[in-house]
């Protein structure tokens, strides 16, 4: 999607709204002053020894934390066992007297991923999953979420009782797998070189002049696949940062087809970036092939995010994880926020010979524009509380582009309750408002698109204390169906929100 935001806004003071003065590319308001606010960063990191079992009791010396490759201080630590750690605030420590070890809780989202998966293995990993409910924490929480290639799909919201889960894996097991169809294509390509390769040896065509010319066709990829794999790691990644997380230990569980980690490797990325920017800690299963190249590529992803691959666990699936999940060591330094999207390396090397780490690979300093964004992800796919569908949305219309047959032009306005608006005095007199904007378009096939903008609302006076701001927008979009949703923060921290469906 492209877009020319118009941000310049007009107050009124009820409906109908008034008109708006606004330019396309107006540039963003000044700023009043950077500010810096310090968050702890938290790295969760397992510690295994040469035979790959958890190593306990190190202490804070025996870690080296780098960012960006520089050494920074440890500023919190601590050792958690089996989902409890044993700091507990001292004001509540009593002298002589033990301290019980606190509770950490776990959130485990599992995420079905049915566009590439085959439906035996699946279920046969969804069925273990079901068995070991019990071996989650009295604390820990599961959501279960699944992605039929086109739409993503709640069975479970955040909830601690094991019958609503086991009921949501049951169901999940009940969705076609539609993975067979593209593996079956997949050696269909080959099998169609391999009778082009005895035809031409028939024929008299030099072998070696031959394999030459054949040795790239067996490299190449589905096509209906790539594009298929752009749509659900875009989805996967959507389901990470639109969907609402309970505090304690974030985990994803990937039920995938590691076999379309060789369709086009790159399109991972922004599950890996967006895996790391939440703090979640990512185990995935292969339940389609569980051919070793592909449990080994999808090894690799998890272990950017401090996970691991959990293919071939069987029956110990679940406790494997949970179990994984819930011991580690937990390191947290101060880090300086800017909000400006910079995505920071993280490393954790820890000092003592024969020991090797798990743990995430960066964080990020994410604007709120970006969390805006992800916000509006959330909408979109999983739905807003409808008390927070404040913004009006009204489409004035579209316009067919002449050079672009694909494309059209919307025009629409937005109505953004004042009250949501924070007025601050501005350098040049009166009073300036800014709110982050995100529109996120989602058509009936599963593609996405997206801007993140800000709107601006400048007054000479005082501003009102109730009534609208009318911001005119022009967007540019497919022309498909789809659902386009508007999503502003409000002052008090709430996303408001409003959309509209566009027919073709």
């Amino acid at each position: 999607m492209h877009g020319r935001i118009l941000l310049i806004g007009s107050i009124v003071a009820a409906l109908p709204l008034a008109s708006a003065q606004a330019q396309a590319g107006d540039k963003p308001a000044p700023t009043f002053g950077e500010t810096v606010e310090v968050r702890v960063v938290n790295v969760e990191t397992v510690v295994v020894d040469a035979a790959n079992q958890p190593v306990h009791g190190l202490t804070k010396a025996d870690f080296r934390l780098l960012v960006d490759g520089k050494e920074v201080p440890i500023d919190h630590f601590d050792e958690v066992l089996e989902a409890s750690a044993a700091t507990a605030p001292p004001a509540a420590a009593t002298p002589g007297v033990p301290t019980p070890p606190t509770e950490v809780a776990r959130a485990l989202l599992v995420l079905v991923d049915d566009s590439f998966a085959v439906q035996a293995p699946r279920n046969a990993a969804l069925q273990s999953l079901g068995r070991e409910l019990s071996t989650l924490g009295a604390a820990d929480q599961a959501a279960v979420v699944a992605f039929d290639g086109r739409r993503l799909d709640t069975l479970a919201s955040w909830t601690s009782d094991r019958r609503v889960l086991a009921d949501a894996l049951a169901a999940a097991a009940k969705r076609p797998a539609l993975g067979s169809r593209f593996i079956a294509e997949d050696r269909g390509m080959g099998e169609d070189v391999d009778l082009t390769i005895e035809a031409a040896l028939e024929a008299g065509l030099d072998p070696d002049e031959l394999g030459m010319v054949t040795a790239p066709l067996y490299k190449r990829v589905n096509p209906a696949a790539r594009t298929q794999l752009r749509r659900t790691t875009d989805a996967m990644a959507g389901a990470l940062r639109g969907f609402e997380t309970p505090p304690g230990r974030k985990v994803l569980v990937l039920l995938t087809g590691g076999w379309s980690t060789r369709v086009a490797p790159q399109l991972f990325g922004p599950l890996v970036e967006s895996a790391n920017r939440l703090g979640y800690t990512l185990y995935a299963v292969d339940v389609a092939t569980n051919e070793p190249a592909a449990t080994k590529a999808l090894d690799a992803l998890a272990r950017a995010t401090g996970g691991r691959d959990a293919s071939g666990l069987g029956r110990k699936l679940l406790a494997t994880i949970s179990r994984d999940a819930g011991s580690y060591y937990w390191l947290g330094f101060d880090a300086d926020f800017r909000g400006n999207d910079s995505v920071h390396k993280v490393e954790v090397q820890v000092l003592r010979p024969g020991l090797r780490v798990r743990s995430r690979s960066s964080y990020s300093d994410v604007s709120g524009r970006t969390e805006t964004s992800m916000r509006a992800e959330g909408v979109s796919l999983f739905g807003g509380a409808p008390e927070d569908k404040r913004l009006i949305v009204i489409v004035e219309g579209t316009k067919d582009l002449a050079r672009k047959k694909h494309e059209v032009e919307l025009a629409v306005t937005l109505g953004v309750p004042v009250e949501a608006l924070s007025f601050s005095p501005a350098p040049e007199g009166g009073f300036l408002a800014e709110v982050p904007l995100a529109i996120l378009a989602l058509d009936k096939d599963g593609g996405r698109s997206e801007i993140a903008s800000r709107l601006r609302v400048a007054l000479s006076g005082a501003p009102p204390t109730q009534g609208l701001a009318r911001f005119r927008t022009t967007v540019k979009l497919r022309r498909v169906d789809q659902r386009v949703v508007f999503t502003v923060e409000a002052a008090d921290g709430r996303f408001l929100w409003g959309d509209t469906e566009l027919k073709f």
